[in-house]
């Protein structure tokens, strides 16, 4: 009688249910696959370091210019340097790094309020 019962029991259907979730589990596992082949195989773009004034704040020693370094590369950049120059004044500093895709924050002192100074990025290297 038991085999009977275990019989039975293995030719009932599988659930819907079941069948759909372990589709979306296949899903969901060959493209997790399917984008991480496809990073692999694309060619790293190197850093693309831009930078811009976000912010001004006046404190005791001046006026700090708060600048927003973006990389838009997919290498990260390190011992970045960022130069701004407003009139004969020129404020200097130097980020760890910025990670690909990703951004970064510096500040500069400058004696007048730096909204017309030009930033940019003067150089990195690799980490």
């Amino acid at each position: 009688m038991p085999a009977k019962m275990k019989r039975a029991a293995s030719s009932t259907p599988r659930p819907v249910l079941q069948w759909v979730m372990a589709g979306v589990g296949a899903a969901v596992t060959l493209g997790a696959v399917g984008i991480v082949v496809w990073e692999a195989l694309q060619p790293p773009s190197p850093p693309a370091l831009s930078a811009r004034i976000v912010a001004v704040q006046s404190t005791a020693a001046g006026q700090v210019a708060t600048v927003r370094v973006q990389n838009d590369g997919d290498d990260t950049a390190a011992a970045v340097d960022i130069e701004g120059v407003l009139g004969d004044q020129t404020a200097t500093a130097t980020l760890d790094y910025v990670p690909g895709h990703g951004h970064a924050r510096a500040y500069l002192r400058f004696d007048a309020d730096p909204r017309r100074a030009a930033v940019a990025v003067k150089g990195w290297s690799a980490p």
